[in-house]
């Protein structure tokens, strides 16, 4: 487990989507389409445009590729996995004269609010590890069809696919050298985030400019450091929801929000559902 932070005499993870790596993650809902399935390329070749939402991931395991995703092109080589979420467009090119094979998961996805805010805080490609690789083929030889319960089946087996993807990269994230400045905001950030805290004063803590320190944080933790703060806040502020019975307005405020409105909302982001709502799943649970 990574470094504890303590508040109030409690203590609880540190916050952002290195953590996600020690946690259970939301399951996403695939019911709409979710399918596993391998092809080879001869010379070439294109699978897409698809518009909309979208997830998918692609183990490349001859040949190479190139993935554009909304904004973001990636690519990728043979021994890689690549993880893509789009709102718009995406689009598959296979290697030009070569021969590709590939094993690919696919999807589209809802209730998948939270995944949707941290896909930028997730490297788009690694090493398909054996993790990776087994969830892969188990979904290939599942077949195409809904009948008994594979469809369900499937769906597990994409889910269990984005955990294990989003635990490898974490490590990878985490294995980088991470300059002791930006160690210390982001100390100083878990420490104090139910503070009235501005981006001037941790730099001034740490004597360095807010500038630097924005770009730095940003480089190394995959977020600014107004976002990590959030972060911090509406994960406590979860974490109360599910173990108090504090109102709302009272873990707002005490998690360092000036309104209970703002507190909501972001909670509605990171988690797709209302304060209420979190609350009444942890009480179903």
């Amino acid at each position: 487990m990574n470094a504890l932070a303590s508040e109030a005499g409690r203590t609880w993870p540190r916050c952002g989507i290195l953590r996600k790596i020690d946690m259970r993650l939301p399951p996403i809902d695939l019911s709409r389409e979710n399918t596993f399935g391998e092809l080879t390329y001869e010379n070439g070749g294109q699978y897409g445009p698809i518009m909309g939402d979208y997830l998918a991931f692609i183990v490349v395991h001859i040949g190479s590729a190139t993935i554009e995703a909304d904004a973001r092109t990636v690519r990728v080589k043979a021994g890689q996995c690549t993880f893509s979420l789009t709102h718009n467009r995406y689009n598959y090119m296979a290697g030009e004269g070569m021969l590709s094979h590939v094993t690919w998961c696919d999807g589209r996805p809802q209730n998948a609010g939270w995944l949707y805010q941290e896909v930028n805080n997730i490297a788009p490609v690694i090493d398909a590890t054996p993790q990776i690789q087994t969830l892969m083929q188990l979904g290939v030889d599942l077949g195409i069809g809904d009948r008994d319960s594979r469809s369900g089946l499937r769906e597990a087996l994409t889910n269990a696919l984005l955990n294990a993807y989003i635990y490898e990269a974490g490590v990878i994230a985490a294995e980088k050298p991470v300059p002791q400045t930006i160690l210390r905001a982001r100390r100083y950030l878990d420490e104090n985030f139910a503070g009235d805290i501005t981006i001037e004063q941790v730099a001034e803590q740490l004597r360095v400019s807010p500038q630097y320190l924005v770009s730095a944080f940003k480089k190394h933790m995959g977020m600014t450091p107004a976002r990590y703060l959030w972060r911090c806040r509406v994960d406590y502020g979860a974490h109360l929801l599910r173990r108090t019975g504090l109102s709302i307005s009272e873990i707002a405020y005490k998690v360092g929000y000036k309104n209970p409105y703002h507190f909501s909302r972001h909670v509605k982001l990171a988690f797709d559902c209302s304060p209420t709502e979190l609350r009444e799943q942890a009480r179903l649970a």
